[in-house]
């Protein structure tokens, strides 16, 4: 089993003291709430829901983040458990469940929520503020902070999108899904495992060897908030079993149909709208040497937004950052989150 998600309260002692709530536990995600210097529940701090990416990384890479925004805001957070710890009697796991959980926990929190949308979960969190934009007394993100998201794939593709794009459905499904072997609580549950996953990392990590991006750079100085506790290269290699009904649903729905951008996503046959969003401001945040989710992917979410006024809309690209430098280190403490920051408060 995978450890839990590194709390904020384990900084370093100079840094303020945290604790962490769980607001609700289910089969396949936990709700968490961070709270500092026993302050339940600071006015003056935004209330934001930060949606972890279900794409095969364990929560505690995002340890840098969690910690830097659990400090300003009014911190939530939505991660995923690892699927071969979830009994197979629990049953499947597809897009529309994570997207039902993200809707799920924005009811849950009311009024006035931040939501932040980070890497692959920057698309269930637009197509849930879509959702939502369309009803009448369901509450609605106030912001929508999208960071490094594949929301389109086929603008400047990466070597991983074209990949997915020229393998078919079938061939994932044959080569990439294995069964839970026994002895853990998953048990002949279908997932993309952390064995197969590893295989496309370790390719990974010998390109970046080449190009020297971002993961070249951390591993020969780890510049994360408190790399002797969290280090970033065994936190990036921690990886979980992902839900095979989910794998199978983004590779089809978002690399082969693009369905979000061509305006055919549905949620339990009702359509999701991008169109109708209007009274959420949006932000987008890209890295120029993103090799992930390219430049592009991101800032596409403003085209799909018409409805927002240019005064609720902010992009922000970074030239030198790689995909990872988003989330972790000097790149998030010092041009990220500074951007994230003024954008919340402003809309205090």
């Amino acid at each position: 089993m995978p450890e839990p998600l590194p709390s904020p309260r384990d900084r370093p002692a100079s840094q303020d003291a945290f604790t962490e709530e769980v607001l609700r536990d289910g089969a396949f995600a936990r709700l968490m709430r961070f709270h500092t210097g026993g302050d339940l529940a600071p006015a003056s701090r935004p209330r934001a829901l930060l949606v972890a990416p279900l794409s095969g990384v364990n929560p505690r890479l995002m340890y840098d983040m969690v910690a830097d925004l659990a400090g300003e805001t009014d911190l939530h957070l939505l991660e995923w458990r690892d699927a071969a710890e979830v009994p197979a009697a629990c049953g499947g796991f597809g897009l529309a469940h994570c997207l039902s959980q993200v809707l799920e926990a924005i009811q849950d929190l009311g009024e006035e929520v931040d939501l932040i949308g980070l890497c692959q979960s920057a698309l269930p969190a637009l197509a849930a503020t879509a959702l939502l934009a369309s009803s009448r007394t369901l509450h609605k993100p106030r912001s929508l902070v999208l960071i490094g998201g594949k929301i389109d794939p086929r603008t400047n593709p990466t070597p991983g999108d074209r990949f997915a794009t020229g393998h078919s459905l079938d061939w994932f499904r044959q080569n990439a899904i294995t069964a839970v072997g026994p002895g853990r609580p998953g048990a002949g549950r279908p997932v993309y495992a952390r064995a197969t996953q590893e295989k496309v990392l370790w390719s990974y990590l010998n390109r970046h060897l080449a190009d020297g991006c971002d993961i070249l750079a951390k591993m020969l100085h780890d510049d994360g908030l408190d790399p002797a506790e969290h280090p970033f290269l065994p936190s990036l290699g921690a990886l979980i079993d992902v839900p095979a009904e989910f794998f199978l649903d983004v590779i089809g729905t978002v690399y082969h149909a693009r369905a979000l951008p061509q305006g055919r996503m549905t949620w339990f046959d009702l359509p999701v709208d991008t169109s109708a969003v209007r009274d959420t401001a949006l932000l987008t945040i890209e890295g120029g040497r993103d090799d992930i989710a390219g430049p592009g992917q991101c800032r596409v979410a403003h085209d799909l937004c018409p409805g927002i006024p240019q005064d609720r809309r902010g992009h922000r690209l970074l030239p030198g950052a790689g995909h990872f430098d988003l989330f972790h280190g000097t790149v998030w403490r010092e041009q990220v989150r500074p951007v994230v920051s003024e954008f919340l408060h402003q809309r205090l």
